[in-house]
Formats: C-alpha cells, sequence, structure tokens
C-alpha cells in the first residue's frame, strides 16, 4: 500500500513539472556531442567569452546548424540557432567562413516579415543558390542571388527566404 501511495504521489508530481520540464529541455543548449560536430573555426567563435556573454546556443530544433555559402564568396558558412541571454528572444548566428564576428539575425535583431524573435520558428533548411520563384507577396522582381540561402518556416503558416545581398541579409516572403 505504501509503495502504491509513493508511486502515485510521484506520478503526479511529474504530471505538474512535466511541462516545466519539457520546456526548458526544448531551449536547452546543445550537448557536447552536438557542439563537437561543429568545425574548430566555428566552435571557437561560439563557444567564446565574446559571443556566450549575451548568446547561448540553441537546439530546440534539428537540425540546430546548417552549413552553406551564404555569402556566395566559395568558403563555407555556417548557421546556428541562438537564444539571446537577456530576454530570451531567439535567432540564428550567421558566421562566414573566415571572420570572427557572428551576423545576428533575429534574437533581437529584426530583419523583414521574421521580426526580432524567431520563437515562431518551426523548421529551417539550406536552399541552394539558383533561381528565386517570384513571390506574390513581394513587390518586384525576386532577388538576384549571391549565395545559398536559409528557408525558414513557421509550420504550417509562413516561410520566407534569408538571403546575402552583398551588405546585409535580406528577407524575402515565400508564404503566408
Amino acid at each position: 500500500m505504501i509503495k502504491h501511495d509513493i508511486f502515485c504521489c510521484l506520478f503526479c508530481i511529474g504530471l505538474l513539472l512535466g511541462p516545466a520540464v519539457y520546456k526548458n529541455t526544448w531551449a536547452q543548449e546543445p550537448a557536447w556531442e552536438q557542439i563537437a560536430s561543429m568545425p574548430v573555426w566555428a566552435s571557437s567563435i561560439f563557444t567564446g567569452p565574446a559571443f556566450l556573454d549575451d548568446f547561448m546556443l540553441s537546439s530546440r530544433l534539428n537540425p540546430y546548424l546548417v552549413y552553406g555559402d551564404f555569402n556566395g564568396d566559395g568558403a563555407l558558412d555556417i548557421a546556428v540557432l541562438i537564444r539571446r541571454r537577456s530576454d530570451g528572444f531567439q535567432g540564428i548566428g550567421i558566421l562566414h567562413g573566415g571572420d570572427t564576428k557572428p551576423i545576428i539575425l533575429g534574437a533581437g535583431n529584426a530583419i523583414g516579415n521574421g521580426g526580432d524573435n524567431f520563437d515562431w520558428l518551426g523548421a529551417w533548411s539550406v536552399y541552394p543558390k539558383g533561381p528565386v520563384e517570384k513571390s506574390v507577396y513581394e513587390e518586384g522582381p525576386p532577388p538576384q542571388i549571391r549565395g545559398d540561402l536559409l528557408f525558414v518556416e513557421k509550420l504550417e503558416s509562413a516561410s520566407g527566404l534569408i538571403y546575402w545581398d552583398g551588405s546585409a541579409y535580406r528577407w524575402y516572403q515565400q508564404g503566408d
């Protein structure tokens, strides 16, 4: 009887704490194994004190990092999911190959319809360099693409392409 009461008590505690535990693990930092999969040139930046004072890596989506040539210079670049420490705003940090400071999109830095908090982000992937179809949500011709793009999506809702225009990242709305 006592074992049954203890089990019931622990079960109820689990039900009460379950959502809080789930919420915290959903936004936790990547495990060391995940960070170890990042190239050394990038991990030294994303795990260094200059970055970690303001941001943390986030493994809330799989994958939490993607590779591409986002600025079109022929070097490998990396994009990682991040969370700003001060307020929890989420975003993407992009590090161009050879650079020492990531470019922050979201996480307090607004970009197009993505805004300054990417907490809506449900999926993302690399969209290879190539022609972009005209969007019904944007006026004028589609952008001229220099490198790979990031396809970002609020599942079953809206999506956009994030691309480098030669001096900054821009947003091109895809769906709504």
